[in-house]
C-alpha cells in the first residue's frame, strides 16, 4: 500500500533524530536526575504542541504545510514542531517523536459527575465564558455520583486504520483518554465554585471534607479502571514536566510504572493550615497510585511545601517564579527535585540576554544542595521574535546548568 510521501519523510527523521547519540544521552541525563543517580542540571524550555498553539503559528506559518485538515495534518504538525524544536532549542529534553491520539468519548454535560457541567458564554466567538457551578446547594451533594471510565474504542480502532493508511508502523502511537486529571480540589471548584468554596471552609467544613472525600475517592477508582483497561502510557502521563524516565518492566501501562501530576492551583488563596486541611489529604490516596509523582503549582508554595513534602511518591517539585527556591530546598527530602521556572513573561517581553542569566544564577544558587533542574514554561507567546528568546534562554539556562552541576 502506498503512504503518504511527505509523512514519510518527517516520520523518518523524527526517528533517526530518536536514535541518535545525542537523545540516547539527553533520555539517560533525565532518568539519572529523576533516580538520585548524577548531580546533573537538566534544562528543558517546555513548549506546547497543540496544532491550535499561538506560539507555533507564529514559529511555523500555514504555508509551511503540506497538509490542511484531518488526521495526515495532525501528523504533520505534530513532525515538523518535534523537528523544528531538535534543530533550533540547545536544552536537554528528548525529541519522542510518539504520535498521541486521544480515545475520549464525546462525554454528555451530566456523564462525569451526575450533574450537569454548564457554561454562561456571551455568544461571541472568542468571547467570555464562565463555568455554572451546578451544587448551589450543600444538599446538592446527594446529586453526585461515580465517574466511569470509557473509551472510544471504535474511533480507537477506525483511527489506527487510518494512521496505518498513512504512515504504516513508522511511528510508536499511543492513545490517550482521561476525562478527570489528577487534581480533586479543581473539581471541587467546578462543582461548586471558588466563592462557595471559601465560605464552606468556615460555614460547613465537615460538609467541605464529605465533598473532598467523594471526590477523591471518585477519581481513585476512575484511574483504577483506567489502569485496567490499558489506557495508561506510563512514560507520557506526565512528558512535559517529567521529560523521561525508565518505566520498570511489565508496567509500560500500569499507573505504577508512571509519573503522577498532582496539583490544586485554584487553592491559592487557601493559606497553608487551610490546604492542609482541605486539599492535601486528599491527594495522598490519588499519589498513591503512581510510581512517582510530579505536583505542579503555580502559585507560591513556599509554605504550602511543609504539608505537600508528605505525599506518597513526591519525586518532583515545581517551584514557580512566586515561590522562594531556598525555603523550599531546605524542606524537601533530599530525593525529591525541584523544576526550578524562570519567569516566562520576563524571558520574552522584557528580559535581554544579561538579566536571564542573573534570574538563573540566582535560582541556581538558591538550590543550594538540594537536586534541580531549569525550566521555562508556560510560553503563550513568543512576542514575534520567531523564538529566538526561547534559543538564548535555552543556551544560557545550559551554561548555568553546567556550572552549578555537582
Amino acid at each position: 500500500m502506498p503512504r503518504d510521501a511527505v509523512l514519510m519523510d518527517l516520520a523518518e527523521q523524527a526517528i533517526e533524530l530518536w536514535r541518535s547519540e545525542k537523545q540516547e544521552r539527553r533520555r539517560r541525563l533525565w532518568a539519572d536526575h529523576f533516580n538520585g543517580r548524577t548531580r546533573e542540571v537538566p534544562v528543558s524550555c517546555a513548549m506546547f504542541q497543540g496544532a491550535q498553539d499561538l506560539v507555533w503559528q507564529q514559529i511555523l506559518p500555514e504555508e509551511t504545510f503540506v497538509h490542511k485538515e484531518g488526521l495526515a495534518r495532525t501528523i504533520e504538525v505534530h513532525l515538523r514542531h518535534t523537528l523544528w524544536r531538535a534543530e533550533n532549542v540547545p536544552d536537554d529534553t528528548p525529541n519522542n517523536p510518539t504520535l498521541k491520539l486521544w480515545a475520549l468519548p464525546p462525554l454528555g454535560e451530566d456523564e462525569l459527575w451526575g450533574v450537569p457541567l454548564a457554561y454562561e458564554s456571551t455568544g461571541v466567538s472568542g468571547g467570555a465564558y464562565k463555568p455554572k457551578p451546578p451544587l448551589e446547594n450543600p444538599e446538592d451533594i446527594a446529586r453526585l455520583r461515580m465517574p466511569q471510565f470509557r473509551a472510544d474504542l471504535e474511533s480507537v480502532e477506525r483511527r489506527r486504520e487510518q494512521v496505518d493508511e498513512l504512515i504504516g508502523d513508522a511511528l510508536p502511537v499511543v492513545f490517550q483518554c482521561n476525562a478527570l486529571h489528577n487534581g480533586p480540589f479543581e473539581w471541587a471548584v467546578r462543582l461548586r465554585g471558588m466563592d462557595n468554596l471559601l465560605l464552606d471552609c468556615y460555614d460547613r467544613p465537615e460538609w467541605l471534607k464529605e465533598l473532598m472525600d467523594f471526590l477523591s475517592r471518585a477519581m481513585v477508582a476512575y484511574h483504577q479502571q483506567r489502569d485496567a483497561a490499558g489506557f495508561v502510557e506510563a512514560g507520557l502521563e506526565n512528558y512535559l514536566h517529567s521529560p523521561w524516565d525508565d518505566v520498570p518492566a511489565g508496567k509500560e501501562h500500569c499507573l505504577s510504572g508512571g509519573w503522577g501530576y498532582l496539583h490544586a492551583q485554584s487553592a491559592a488563596s487557601y493559606g497553608p493550615d487551610t490546604y492542609a486541611e482541605f486539599v492535601h489529604p486528599y491527594n495522598v490516596p490519588i499519589a498513591e497510585l503512581w510510581g512517582k509523582v510530579y505536583y505542579h503549582g503555580c502559585e507560591d508554595l513556599t509554605r504550602k511545601v511543609e504539608a505537600i513534602r508528605e505525599l506518597p511518591n513526591l519525586r518532583e517539585f515545581h517551584v514557580s517564579p512566586w515561590s522562594q527556591v531556598a525555603p523550599i530546598a531546605e524542606a524537601l527530602p533530599e530525593h525529591v527535585v525541584m523544576e526550578v521556572h524562570s519567569h516566562p513573561t520576563n524571558v520574552l517581553f522584557l528580559w535581554d540576554e544579561s538579566e536571564m542569566r542573573e534570574e538563573l544564577q540566582d535560582l541556581a544558587g538558591d538550590a543550594g544542595a538540594q537536586p534541580f533542574n531549569l525550566k521555562l514554561c508556560d510560553i503563550q507567546t513568543i512576542n514575534g521574535d520567531g523564538g529566538e528568546a526561547l534559543i538564548t534562554w535555552s543556551r544560557v539556562a545550559r551554561e548555568i546548568a553546567a556550572r552549578f552541576a555537582g
